[in-house]
């Protein structure tokens, strides 16, 4: 099953690429840059999956889970195959159940981590830029806000008492209830990843990544209009959409990052039908990259989950029919075994139970 959770999620990503790409928005920026342009951006964009795999795989070591650095990147980049879809980079806490005794759940830990700490990076870039643009000082409080909601979510995931409160607090609806872990591995690799040091290192991670991903808005930007514009433009533009994307929680971000985007690149001159198309080409320029290098990953690291065979369990109790008048059937007194999967509830101490088989007369 897990396997078939794999290969649905990359066939649906797959889906949702060629619904969200927009191809020629990206051959417009593409052939309009020059060659170095072009190269540059390429390397800004590996640089930028690199440290944010450094950085999940950093989380996931702070959290006490038995896993290799190498193998922490690596289950980050396969499970960017997933990119367009929301919440599709969660694949890589499934990824981790493949290397060693981490189960998903204490996974996810990390990428809680993960979105704490971008609520406090974009927030500092953000108002650094309004600043030294000259922007009105009244913007300052979307910063505020977003550091605000970083440190609310910091002490709810660091206080039992917070934690259990809103465990039971969105236990009262349906909707909210599947989405509440309930599990105490999960509470406590989370609390030890919102310890000091450890969020510290992790908002120092995205604040290299969120310079990264402001570079390549600049670049995408320059290549689509006459009027270039300036580097700590294309920072404020790119770290004040994010801050208004973290305000607004829209799985994956979709519509509001490109909104927010195209409104501030619109406010600071570019007009709003150029600054849509930036804002189009900027997303399908990542979404392509991210895609195609999960897969790549995918493909290289874990190809067994793609076309390896499934085994599927025999059930633990058989039932035989028997006409009447006629004699029952002994069972065999030698059964062969059944292969079970991995991590199987019916494996008891290495031992593969054997089916039993139940006779059931008319009468």
């Amino acid at each position: 099953m897990k396997r078939l959770i794999i290969v649905f999620l990359t066939v649906a990503s797959a889906i949702a690429f060629v619904y969200l790409a927009n191809l020629e928005s990206l051959s417009s920026a593409i052939f309009s840059m020059p060659a170095g342009a072009l190269l540059l951006l390429i390397v800004f964009l590996s640089l930028n999956e690199v440290v944010k795999a450094s950085r999940w795989a950093y989380l996931l070591r702070a959290s006490k889970l038995p896993i290799r650095h190498i193998d922490g990147i690596t289950t980050y980049l396969a499970s960017q195959a997933a990119s367009a879809l929301p919440g599709g980079p969660m694949l890589g806490a499934r990824l981790a159940e493949e290397h060693g005794k981490i189960r998903m759940r204490q996974a996810m830990s990390s990428f809680v981590a993960m979105g704490v700490s971008d609520f406090f990076a974009p927030a500092v870039i953000a108002t650094a830029a309004i600043f030294l643009t000259g922007q009105r000082p009244i913007q300052i409080v979307m910063p505020i806000l977003t550091v605000m909601m970083g440190l609310s979510g910091i002490a709810v995931f660091r206080s039992v008492r917070l934690a259990g409160w809103l465990t039971r607090f969105m236990m009262r609806w349906r909707l909210t209830r599947r989405f509440v872990p309930q599990e105490a591995d999960f509470w406590d690799h989370t609390a030890i990843l919102m310890r000091r040091r450890v969020m510290v290192n992790a908002v120092a991670y995205s604040f290299v990544s969120t310079m990264l991903s402001a570079s390549i808005l600049w670049l995408v930007a320059n290549a689509m209009i006459e009027r270039n514009i300036s580097y700590s433009d294309g920072v404020y533009a790119h770290s004040f959409s994010m801050v208004t994307r973290l305000i607004i929680p829209i799985p994956g971000g979709i519509g509001i990052t490109d909104a927010s985007l195209t409104g501030v690149l619109n406010y600071i001159g570019i007009g709003l039908a150029r600054a849509a198309f930036i804002a189009i080409a900027y997303r399908t320029i990542n979404l392509i990259f991210r895609t195609f290098l999960g897969l790549l990953v995918l493909i290289a690291r874990y190809p067994y989950l793609l076309v390896g065979p499934l085994r599927i369990p025999a059930p633990a109790h058989e039932q035989v029919e028997v006409p009447a008048g006629a004699l029952p059937i002994r069972p065999r007194t030698r059964q062969r075994a059944v292969r079970l999967p991995r991590r199987h509830p019916g494996k008891i101490h290495g031992e593969t139970p054997v089916p039993e088989v139940t006779h059931r007369l008319p009468g």
